[in-house]
């Protein structure tokens, strides 16, 4: 039997099925336009025309704009939950598949995100089939041998940090369609090709992850990123590598970190399907003290990189030995990981950014924070383009 073509067959039906659940969604979309269009639907079904939140062109007002319509949306259309409840029955509990097509469901309740069909996430970092050609692997090289270059003469070590997907830690709850991998994935590629590269720091956290899963989860079952004791084994593994540079550098242990175990719902695939918020899963909140305590960043801030920015930037202070002065970019797996690094680091003050082919913004933020270390957080899902110079 060809099991090459076996796979890519079940790999064509999810892309069928994933249109066929478009085409749905598009119909389902024209009934809240035709009960808002009819005043006697609007009187049958209890709804009015939505209150447009006031806009604002601030970046942060911008990109709370689309939850904040989806507040007011759902008050004037009370029967948009009651149907998304009817929808999440019939595909999850039903048929047991996704509603959504950038989410698949696993085995065991996991969830995974796989993006839209466009960005072939799963050929590129699960099967193997979408690799780096020659000429990206040595762009990547070239574009983080001069980031390293750029950051060192203003007198701060550079570290890039690769946050995995999590079907790079969990793949054995992958659906069965998804099929074997066929060659390396983007990030194998990557590693490989930066060996040479001797002057820039590259902290691969997979095998860190897969040894910490052993004795805990370590990602959300129902959410695309790390949990606290995830975050942590990340932590931990990044404080080993920059020792190597801050000899006096030093992890805490986790029992220090005073963890307290907790429930959280709401998680962002289980909402992507409509399981939240029933669907708690277990975790744990750290006592960062005065650690955690967030202050403004004292100096100015580009317009390139405000203009990137998806949330306050923010400075922490801990009163540690080991003299790291840090300024952190990230993307959203820092959310959990950044505020246990400040415990390490003397100060850290952190950004966190959209993805963007151009990624000099920021490049001035070190000599105005006179921070001796740059990290740069990136989830495995991003090494898709190649920044540019």
């Amino acid at each position: 039997m060809d099991v090459t073509a076996h796979d890519a067959s079940r790999s064509d039906g999810w892309e069928t099925w994933s249109r066929i659940r478009l085409a749905i969604a598009g119909l389902v979309l024209c009934v809240p336009i035709a009960i808002m269009s009819s005043p006697g639907l609007q009187r049958t079904t209890g709804s009015r025309a939505p209150a447009l939140p006031e806009w604002s062109w601030k970046v942060g007002d911008m990109r709370r704009y689309p939850s904040r319509f989806e507040f007011e949306f759902n008050l004037a259309l009370p029967s948009r939950v009651e149907v998304a409840s009817l929808a999440r029955r019939v595909y999850v509990d039903g048929l047991g598949v996704s509603p959504v097509a950038e989410v698949v469901m696993g085995t065991d309740g996991w969830l995974y995100y796989v993006g839209p069909a466009g960005e072939k996430l799963l050929d590129r970092h699960v099967r193997g089939r979408a690799p780096f050609s020659e000429g990206e692997l040595d762009r990547w090289r070239s574009f983080l041998v001069e980031r390293a270059r750029r950051f060192r003469s203003v007198g701060a070590r550079y570290a890039f940090v690769i946050a995995p997907n999590k079907e790079s830690i969990y793949p054995e709850h992958l659906p069965e369609w998804v099929g074997p991998r066929v060659g390396p994935s983007r990030l194998d590629q990557l590693m490989a090709r930066l060996k040479s590269a001797t002057d820039v720091t590259v902290i691969d956290l997979r095998p860190a992850l897969l040894a910490a899963k052993k004795k805990s989860v370590v990602y959300y079952k129902t959410d695309t990123h790390w949990n606290t004791r995830g975050a942590y084994a990340a932590y931990r593994e990044i404080v080993r590598v920059l020792a190597a540079d801050f000899p006096a550098l030093a992890a805490r242990s986790w029992d220090s970190l005073g963890p307290t175990p907790i429930d959280r719902t709401g998680l962002d695939m289980a909402r992507m399907i409509g399981l939240a918020p029933g669907t708690p899963e277990a975790d744990f909140t750290i006592n960062h003290g005065a650690c955690g305590a967030a202050h403004p960043v004292p100096v100015p801030i580009p317009a390139d990189l405000q203009s990137r920015l998806t949330g306050p930037a923010q400075v922490f202070r801990c009163d540690v030995p080991g003299g790291v002065d840090a300024v952190i970019f990230q993307d959203s797996f820092g959310m959990a990981l950044t505020p246990i690094l400040a415990e390490s680091f003397r100060s850290t003050a952190s950004f966190r950014t959209t993805a963007g082919r151009n990624d000099a913004a920021g490049y001035g933020m070190p000599a105005k924070l006179k921070a001796n270390l740059v990290v740069e957080i990136l989830v495995e899902r991003s090494l898709t383009d190649v920044p540019d110079f």
